[in-house]
């Protein structure tokens, strides 16, 4: 019997049906199935919410179920625009000023009276500017790190009427007059420290070396130079309503070949003060022994012609005795008795001082016995 006999339909029979899967569902494996995400649910509702308030509002119109574009909720639009312009009307009309500032309003390009610290209340559409009170400071220089600029050498270069070279380190301290911040606002606006306050430092320092030598400025006329610097620095503030506080003139360094040069100099002062001090000494030790041969010479004539005593001072007490004019000498010179008597008095004060512990004392017979002092201390 064939498979046709057996009552099992052919596959391309009339009368076939469709084999059914288990489960019995079918799937077309052409169809592409998605799944709904998260981020297209998030999206689709923010759409409909959105289109849904502008509706609500009257921006747009509402869609009928049929299709057509219902009436515009023109109370929903009024109350709308209200809102916002109510919103921008406090927004831009009430100001709160931070302490240490004051803010200058503008409305419809016109700068107002300055505003301090606190709450304030202003007309709508108006914008304000806030600026510092405190004091400020404005450094230039060579030192990275410090200073406005602080990877660049922002020292100010300065010649002295010499020609010398040098660079200045320098600080300016300022401030805004709060009564006058308008002024300040509308003459230089915002960034007035590097638009005018450093242009006026750089240009008052250069002005004021150049009329003193710079070896001079750098020494005995630093203090003058930073006073005189300070007064240029005070008009020019003033000028545009700024106030100078202080002028710091930090450092000033000279160029190398003047330093060398200042360096000599000083060398060379040095050595002729040394040598007027070498010099008065020596003249000074010259008079001592000047006068110590005068005053032996005086003995001698004493000696030899006599003296007579003079009543004393109440500066110099006691009696100075005056030599006798060499007239009235007995010519004797020096005898041996007055040098035995002087040699005595050389040992009498060799022996008072207490650091000789032997004194060697020659004899007509060819000895020379050593004497040991009493009272001194061996080795000395």
């Amino acid at each position: 019997m064939s498979d046709s006999e057996g009552g099992a339909p052919e596959a391309g029979g009339p009368e076939a049906r469709p084999q059914m899967p288990i489960g019995g569902m079918v799937r077309d494996p052409r169809d592409v199935k998605t799944n709904p995400t998260l981020t297209r649910f998030l999206r689709e509702r923010m759409t409909s919410g959105i289109i849904g308030s502008l509706v609500a509002i009257g921006v747009l119109r509402p869609k009928l179920p049929g299709g057509e574009l219902g009436r515009r909720s023109w109370r929903g639009l009024f109350t709308f625009l209200l809102s916002v312009f109510a919103i921008v009307f406090v927004w831009t009309s009430v100001h709160i000023v931070q302490p240490g500032t004051v803010a200058v309003p503008v409305t419809f390009g016109h700068p107002g009276k300055p505003l301090n610290p606190g709450l304030h209340i202003t007309l709508p559409f108006t914008t304000t500017y806030s600026m510092s009170t405190r004091t400020q400071n404005y450094t230039m220089s060579s030192l990275k790190g410090e200073g406005q600029k602080q990877n660049t050498d922002d020292s100010v270069a300065v010649l002295g009427k010499d020609g010398g070279a040098a660079s200045v380190n320098a600080t300016v301290l300022y401030r805004v007059d709060p009564s006058r911040a308008t002024t300040v606002y509308r003459t230089l606006g915002t960034n007035y420290a590097t638009s005018f306050v450093r242009p006026a430092a750089r240009g008052c320092i250069f002005l004021v070396f150049t009329q003193r030598n710079i070896v001079d400025a750098a020494t005995s006329g630093y203090g003058s130079v930073e006073s005189d610097v300070g007064t240029c620095m005070k008009n020019k503030l003033a000028s545009v309503s700024l106030t100078l506080l202080d002028f710091q003139l930090r450092e000033l360094t000279l160029s190398k070949p003047l330093q060398d040069a200042v360096n000599a100099k000083v060398a060379a002062q040095q050595r002729e003060e040394q040598q007027q001090f070498e010099l008065a000494t020596a003249q000074q030790q010259a008079d001592i022994v000047r006068t110590q041969a005068l005053a032996t010479a005086d003995s001698q004539q004493i000696i030899e012609c006599g003296g007579k005593a003079i009543p004393g001072t109440l500066l110099h007490p006691g009696k100075t005795i005056i030599p006798n004019p060499l007239g009235q000498c007995s010519k004797l010179g020096l005898t041996p008795e007055f040098l035995q008597f002087t040699y005595i008095q050389a040992l009498q004060q060799l022996a008072a001082n207490g650091s000789t512990t032997t004194l060697v004392l020659p004899f007509d017979k060819n000895l020379t016995p050593l004497i040991t002092l009493p009272g001194a201390t061996p080795g000395k």
